[in-house]
C-alpha cells in the first residue's frame, strides 16, 4: 500500500520536514510538491490516477484523522461488493469512510442522523447504505469511476460555477466554487452513482474531519459559518462487524439507497433523475444515460437503462 504526499508550491518548512520523517512501513513512500500554485480542485483531482483496475485510490485532505479500523472496512467492503463474483453493482463509485451530520446540499443545512433514519426502517439502526452523495473527507475512489471523472472534468471544468452547464434542482452544490468535489457530484448525479457510507452510532466513523482553516473552512469569502460539532466525529475504536446487521455486511441487493437529499429511492430511480435533467456531455434522451469506455474514462454513446 504506497503512500503520496501532494504538496501545493507555498507548503512551509515545517510541513515538509514532517513528511520527509514520516515513516511508512507499508508501502513506498512519494512526495510530489508543485512548483507554480495549483489551488485546491487540481491538488486533489490531480493527486491520483488508476494504473490499472485493481488500483484504488484513498484521498485524505490534510485535516483529516483516520481509525485504526479503516483499512478493515475497506478491505471488507471491496471484498463484498466489487471482488464477490456473485455481486454487481456497477454504479458504487466510491467507499467513505465517514458518516456525515448534515444534509449539505441543501439551503438549510439540517442535521441528519443515519442510525436513527434507518432505525424506523427494515434495514436497521446500523446498516451501511448507498448515497448519491460523493465523501470529500476520507473516501476510497474506484479505478473506472476516477477515469471516468478525469474525463468529465475535463470537458465540464468552468472557473466560474455559473456557467456550469449543470444545475441540479434544489441542490446548493449549483453554487459551490472552487470545488472538484461539485463536479464530482454532478457526474454522480447525472449517471446514476452511488458511495458506500459506514452507519454506527453517534456517527461514529473511520474518518474526522478537525476543520481546520482552509480553502473552505474560515475562508475569507465563505459566508457560511462551520460548527465542528457539525462535522467532527468520533472514530472507530474497536472491532465494528458486531454492530453490523447480522454482524456482516448486508447483500448487495439489501443496501439502503439515498439519493443527493438524504431521500430514499431506488438505483434506477436516481437514474431517472439524472437521465431526466439531459445535462451530461452527451445529448441523450431522457430515459437514456452516457455510457463511457472504462479505459480511457470518454463517453462513448448513449445507452438505455
Amino acid at each position: 500500500v504506497p503512500i503520496s504526499f501532494n504538496m501545493d508550491s507555498k507548503v512551509d518548512a515545517a510541513t515538509l520536514n514532517t513528511v520527509n520523517a514520516f515513516a511508512w512501513p507499508h508501502g513506498g513512500k512519494t512526495l510530489r510538491r508543485r512548483i507554480i500554485q495549483g489551488g485546491l480542485i487540481r491538488a486533489v483531482s490531480e493527486s491520483w490516477y488508476p494504473a490499472s483496475d485493481d488500483d484504488y485510490g484513498l484521498l485524505l485532505e490534510d485535516d483529516i484523522e483516520v481509525s485504526p479500523y479503516y483499512y478493515l472496512w475497506v478491505k471488507y467492503a471491496l471484498l463484498a461488493y466489487r471482488y464477490d463474483p456473485t455481486v454487481s453493482l456497477p454504479e458504487l463509485s466510491s467507499i467513505s469512510l465517514y458518516t456525515p451530520r448534515l444534509v449539505e446540499v441543501t439551503k438549510e443545512r439540517p442535521r441528519w442522523n443515519a442510525t436513527a433514519f434507518f432505525g424506523a426502517t427494515k434495514h436497521g439502526a446500523n446498516t451501511p447504505y448507498l448515497h448519491q452523495l460523493p465523501c470529500s473527507w476520507g473516501a476510497v475512489f474506484f479505478p473506472k469511476h476516477w477515469r471516468e471523472f478525469y474525463a468529465y472534468m475535463a470537458a465540464r471544468f468552468t472557473e466560474d460555477a455559473k456557467t456550469n452547464p449543470v444545475q441540479i434542482p434544489r441542490s446548493r452544490t449549483n453554487g459551490w466554487q472552487a470545488s472538484w468535489k461539485k463536479f464530482l457530484i454532478d457526474m454522480m448525479y447525472l449517471r446514476g452513482y452511488v458511495s458506500l457510507y459506514p452507519n454506527f452510532p453517534n456517527q461514529t466513523s473511520f474518518s474526522t474531519n478537525h476543520m481546520e482553516p482552509g480553502a473552505h473552512i474560515s475562508a475569507k469569502d465563505n459566508k457560511l459559518k462551520h460548527d465542528k460539532g457539525d462535522f467532527e466525529v468520533p472514530l472507530v475504536a474497536d472491532d465494528f462487524a458486531p454492530l453490523l446487521p447480522s454482524g456482516k455486511m448486508p447483500p448487495a441487493s439489501k443496501l439502503p439507497v439515498l439519493n443527493l437529499f438524504n431521500q430514499p429511492v431506488s438505483i434506477k430511480g436516481l437514474k431517472a433523475a439524472g437521465a431526466k435533467l439531459r445535462q451530461d456531455v452527451l445529448s441523450c434522451v431522457a430515459t437514456q444515460l452516457v455510457s463511457v469506455d472504462h479505459v480511457t474514462g470518454l463517453p462513448k454513446n448513449c445507452t438505455a437503462f
